[in-house]
């Protein structure tokens, strides 16, 4: 076999496993839908809701700033939008993690 034949052989393989490492969040384990975010005591934070859909992609509740979301793991990280900087942790479920100590989850 050819060094040629061999590395096409190769490729899907290749493929697969770059997607495994980070995946739009939606694809890899969130649920599309709107988030709420809440602090001790269960209250409701105010600017930390978001939406998310299906292609990774995400804005705020109002759909006025808009940024990705990258899944690795058990984890979101948040590129852009208002979020941008943040990691979600523990994430479980397609629709429940948590930012530091605020508990969001699919509305």
């Amino acid at each position: 076999m050819t060094k040629t034949a061999r590395a096409l052989r190769l490729l899907p393989l290749v493929l697969i496993g770059s997607l495994a490492c980070v995946a739009p969040a939606a694809a890899a384990g969130l649920q599309a839908g709107e988030y709420a975010c809440a602090g001790s005591g269960g209250r409701i934070l105010i600017g930390l809701g978001f939406k998310l859909k299906a292609d990774g992609s995400y804005t705020d509740l109002d759909g006025k700033t808009s940024g990705r979301a990258e899944f690795s793991g058990s984890s979101v990280r948040f590129v852009g939008g208002h979020l941008d900087g943040y990691v979600g942790t523990n994430v479980r479920g397609g629709t429940n993690f948590e930012i530091r100590s605020i508990s969001c989850s699919h509305n």
